[in-house]
């Protein structure tokens, strides 16, 4: 994983920031704006006097033309709590490279965008047994250990989005937005889950990742699947029909998630696993996902 973050995709990443589109309330200061008025350089308004207030912030100018005594308010920067989902089932292992390459090399580049604007980042891998959370982590110092972590993330067990969740929102984390990584196949879909993030005040962003294979599988006779979570197959003679009839599938499972998510304003990204990281980052994501 130390390889993610190259030198200069570091710089470019420095630059970048989450894209927040609502208010968030933060813990401490750090390097975002926040709704909330307290003691910073930038003016925001101003209210009037009431005992107990800090006398040094009171305005006299506007005491003096008013004969009322008022207090300065300044934007309050805090930091952000952010989030990240990483699917590492088994069916992440498939691919070349895998799905599960792909998506702790995604998480990595976002977190450390997180880490770089002293937000504090959680990493949740997920699958049907509950593993290691990293975080909450703030501060770019931490990225050798936010590497650490990914690298010794394995792909196993099967898919539960809706039970991971739940157990994320049982331990009460700050609001904020949430990446959930994944290629989406769980059985019991993807959208119940969604919705109880949003619904529970979170921020979800999906980056959608398939495997070049599954997107447009090589032409073959007789072929055996095998579905890498429960063992179950099916064999198939890949005529050109069903190979017509399977891209299908797999077009209209991407469309149907984008269109799920984009009525629900939730900003959704796809990949394949081949794809060129810092491309999709600097590209894909920083449209959707990211803002300088």
């Amino acid at each position: 994983m130390s390889e993610v973050l190259g030198p200069e995709f570091v710089r470019r990443l420095l630059r970048l920031a989450i894209r927040v589109r609502r208010a968030f309330a933060g813990r401490m200061q750090g390097e975002r704006r926040s709704t909330k008025r307290g003691v910073s350089v930038e003016f925001a308004d101003f209210r009037e006097y009431v005992a107990g207030d800090d006398p040094r912030y009171l305005d006299w100018n506007a005491a003096a033309r008013m004969d009322r005594l008022y207090l300065k308010l300044y934007v309050e920067e805090e930091d952000l709590s952010v989030h990240f989902l990483l699917d590492a089932s088994a069916s992440m292992e498939f691919g070349t490279p895998s799905k599960l390459d792909f998506a702790k090399r995604v998480t990595a580049a976002l977190a450390y965008v997180g880490l770089a604007n002293l937000d504090r980042v959680t990493v949740v891998p997920f699958a049907e047994e509950k593993g290691a959370v990293l975080g909450p982590e703030r501060g770019r110092a931490q990225v050798f250990k936010l590497l650490g972590f990914l690298e010794g993330v394995a792909a196993s067990g099967r898919t539960s989005l809706t039970g991971t969740v739940r157990q994320f929102l049982a331990r009460t984390p700050r609001r904020g937005p949430i990446f959930v990584v994944s290629d989406l196949l769980d059985p019991a879909g993807y959208e119940k889950p969604l919705a109880m993030l949003r619904h529970a005040g979170f921020q979800p962003m999906v980056v959608h990742v398939m495997a070049p294979e599954e997107l447009d599988p090589r032409d073959a006779d007789d072929v055996r699947y095998v579905d890498a979570e429960t063992g179950a197959g099916v064999d198939l003679s890949m005529s050109r029909s069903v190979l017509k009839a399977y891209r299908a599938r797999v077009d209209a499972f991407r469309k149907d998630a984008e269109g799920w998510c984009r009525k629900r304003d939730i900003p959704y990204a796809f990949a394949s696993s081949d794809q060129d990281l810092e491309e999709f980052v600097l590209k894909s994501l920083r449209v959707l996902m990211l803002e300088v």
